[in-house]
């Protein structure tokens, strides 16, 4: 009770809290989903956008105890996540560090058709500049501050200056129209000698019909010009680079069902391994990269199945995948 801070503000400024995007969690409040599947779905939501990848490796009995459910439970909840696709697992078999064992099942977070339809509906959110006009430092974040902090610190003297925040102004299609009817013959000129010389600035007359705001628009026209002609997916640096280097790699799930299946056809695990690092290489890096993942993959599973699958020409004989993802699964 002596305590000067609210443990609220302290609850929301040295605590952890989650993130969830409210027309998804508005449209699995109108599915009347239980709410043992919503945890579930969130459990993975949040795993899957921390790794960046949208997928997860959780034990079940790590589920049942982050969701403070029993495992049977847990079983359920899948069962009815994935009958209305918000969610994808994939089963990778048995552990080939220990055959007797599951291996932990890959589980990828859904959007369901019915939320991509009416996603534009859904109001977003308000854009901030990052850049003040010639400064180029991003603002600071924003301080989560208490209703008496910002007081406390202007007494102590240690208030910090505020940023103004910059929004720039937007033009309708009439304005715009106005703004280049507006130009001078002179002004006019230069604008069409910048945007041909893929320059983003340009002078303006002294005695100038056009505002600031007018003229930053002009501006922002002509760097965005430019951006497009001379940046990395423009026709001019398609032209420069003889042949573009595109990363063919193999998703999480496809790693998952591609082992599986080179357990079911391997001896040992050890022999399972080997035949998942040059099929892997075939895929990203090999003559079946031409085919794509999905086709390149099923083609290299198909010769697997049919004792057809040899190792691969040039391939180097202490090559690693990146990020190594031929590890073995923890058991669930």
């Amino acid at each position: 009770m002596e305590s000067t801070h609210d443990p609220r503000d302290r609850l929301v400024r040295e605590k952890y809290f989650t993130l969830r995007p409210k027309p998804l969690e508005r449209w699995l409040w109108q599915q009347h989903l239980p709410p043992a599947a919503e945890r579930v779905f969130w459990l993975h939501w949040e795993e899957g956008m921390r790794n960046r990848s949208w997928c997860s490796e959780i034990p079940i009995r790590r589920v049942a105890r982050e969701c403070c459910i029993d495992a049977s439970t847990v079983t359920r909840a899948y069962q009815w996540l994935k009958a209305r696709g918000l969610v994808r697992r994939e089963d990778p078999g048995r552990d080939p560090a220990n055959p007797f064992q599951q291996a932990t099942a890959l589980t990828e977070v859904r959007i369901p058709r019915e939320l991509l339809v009416e996603l534009s509906r859904h109001p977003s959110r308000r854009q901030r500049t990052a850049a003040v006009a010639g400064d180029a430092s991003p603002m600071p974040p924003a301080r989560a501050l208490g209703p008496d902090t910002g007081a406390q610190e202007s007494l102590h003297g240690n208030a910090a200056p505020a940023v103004p925040e910059v929004t720039a102004r937007r033009f309708s299609r009439a304005e715009i129209q106005g703004i280049m009817a507006r130009l001078s013959n002179a002004e006019r000129a230069r604008f069409f000698t910048a945007s041909r010389g893929q320059s983003g600035t340009m002078a303006f007359d002294e005695a100038s019909r056009l505002s600031p705001d007018e003229r930053a628009f002009v501006l922002g026209q002509l760097t965005s010009a430019s951006a497009r002609i001379s940046g990395p997916g423009s026709v001019n640096s398609v032209h420069r680079s003889k042949a573009p280097t595109t990363s063919v790699r193999l998703s999480v799930l496809e790693l998952a069902r591609a082992r599986r299946t080179i357990g079911a056809h391997s001896a040992t695990a050890q022999q399972a391994a080997e035949t998942l690092r040059q099929v892997v290489w075939a895929v990203e890096e090999g003559a079946l990269r031409s085919f794509g993942t999905l086709k390149g993959l099923n083609v290299a599973l198909k010769k697997i199945r049919e004792g057809a699958w040899t190792r691969p020409h040039r391939m180097p004989p202490n090559w690693q995948r990146d990020h190594a993802a031929l590890e073995t699964c923890v058991a669930a």
